[in-house]
């Protein structure tokens, strides 16, 4: 029983299309948070961060559920989910009139504000810096704060928006290196590839709200089986090396029909005029009709 609690997904999109209004920018996308965390990968606009919205309940599907353990998130105890599933955004986040430590104490009972300074420790900062406000800190500082915020109430999942990309880099590789030790589960919001790579045993590629690849993070970032994915992974400068050249047509629009990403795509042809399903290609799913001639 107890394994099977441990591998059961803490949230599942279930077929879940997402709008703002009457307007879908999230399509049927099924996706499981489960143990060893699970990122989320694309540029902006691909739905990254209206889908972690819906996670959090902060955004209703049009059509498909968010299952919270074995209920749907709008049937779901929600004392118990804000307990156990905690956003960390941006530093800036943070109210610039509240102290460090009111801040972080205002999702605890009276009783535990004691943990305070046992919560700045966990993140690596003294305890008393509890006393400042948010302009008295570094960028690091102040991520690490909205860390222990969010740990606070103890939560199964932390959904992590962007939380490296404000900061320098050896800023960054601090606050992985703190998210890594974590027994926490992670759902990652990013468009950075070394970050998942370190933080995510499982991805989803993301463009223009549909899911294009998904699977183990080492198998998407060694061998991409997506064109997009593999034009994101190729974007990533290499010290030392050429810059990287640009696969297809970098600024064209999703197209309305057919493959959304066929206008970008410099192996797109007559079939992808029809869109592809997602499918099973070498132990990930991928919606490409020449998923095996981009393995190679």
């Amino acid at each position: 029983m107890t394994e099977q609690r441990q591998t059961a997904p803490v949230l599942r999109a279930e077929r879940v299309t997402l709008g703002y209004g009457r307007t879908p920018v999230v399509h049927d996308v099924t996706l499981d948070v489960t143990e060893g965390g699970v990122g989320l990968i694309g540029e902006s606009g691909s739905g990254k961060t209206t889908l972690a919205r819906a996670f959090l309940g902060l955004l209703t599907p049009m059509s498909g559920n968010i299952w919270y353990g074995e209920q749907t998130l709008k049937n779901a105890d929600l004392r118990a989910f804000r307990r156990d599933v905690q956003p960390v955004f941006q530093a800036e986040a943070l109210d610039p009139r509240m102290r460090i430590g009111a801040s972080i104490a205002e999702g605890l009972p009276r009783s535990a504000r004691h943990r305070v300074p046992d919560l700045l420790e966990q993140v690596g900062l003294a305890a008393d810096l509890a006393h400042r406000r948010p302009h008295q800190l570094s960028g690091g500082q102040r991520q690490r704060v909205v860390i222990a915020r969010a740990l606070a109430v103890e939560p199964r999942l932390l959904i992590l928006d962007e939380p490296t990309s404000a900061l320098d880099v050896t800023v960054q590789a601090r606050i992985l290196d703190l998210l890594a030790g974590l027994d926490t589960e992670r759902l990652l919001i990013t468009h950075n590839l070394a970050v998942v790579g370190r933080l995510c045993r499982t991805a989803y590629v993301l463009f223009a709200g549909r899911v294009v690849e998904s699977g183990r993070t080492a198998d998407l970032l060694d061998r991409p089986a997506h064109p997009y994915t593999l034009a994101l992974r190729d974007a990533v400068p290499k010290l030392g090396g050429r810059p990287p050249e640009a696969r297809g047509a970098t600024e064209a629009r999703p197209a309305e029909t057919g493959c959304p990403f066929r206008l970008r795509c410099p192996l797109a042809d007559a079939a992808c005029a029809e869109p592809p399903a997602l499918r099973e290609v070498q132990g990930r799913q991928v919606a490409c009709h020449r998923a095996e001639e981009v393995l190679g």
